[in-house]
């Protein structure tokens, strides 16, 4: 039986971050999920939801690279679960997102108006820089803390 009140805080949170709360809640629901994940079917009626609501919401999930089928050997019916290492692929999928912004803020440097206050840009660009260059560091440090 999964934490109702976990379900929809992460419903809630992920919505925040421009997801449907119906996807939040079915990532919820994963990562409370067995060992084996859930079927369709199961988290269709953990969340007392449509299957075609708990459909569009793996698909998302799926593509996002945070869930995965699982084989079901015996079972029709295919298992999804969180994807083990999803965290460190989506914040390195975040991370190319952040390198846009990091050469944003050097083309608007680039074409400031005479007069213009550069400051905010050159905030932008020092920051993402920063991130970009320590990012690949701590992402090797938690892999190597992973195969411990």
């Amino acid at each position: 039986m999964i934490n109702t009140q976990f379900v929809e805080r992460a419903g809630i949170l992920l919505e925040m971050l421009g997801m449907p709360r119906m996807t939040g809640r079915v990532l919820g629901a994963l990562l409370q999920a067995p060992a084996s994940g859930y079927t369709p079917a199961e988290l269709a009626a953990e969340l007392q939801v449509s299957r075609a609501a708990i459909s569009g919401a793996l698909q998302q999930l799926n593509l996002m690279g945070l869930s995965e089928s699982v084989p079901n050997p015996g079972e029709r019916a295919g298992r999804y679960r969180v994807r083990p290492g999803a965290w460190a692929s989506v914040t390195e999928q975040g991370n190319r997102k952040l390198q846009t912004l990091h050469d944003l803020a050097n083309e608007g440097l680039q074409v400031l108006p005479e007069g213009a206050d550069p400051a905010a840009l050159e905030e932008m660009r020092d920051f993402y820089a920063l991130w970009l260059e320590l990012f690949p560091n701590m992402l090797r440090e938690w892999q190597e803390r992973r195969k411990v």
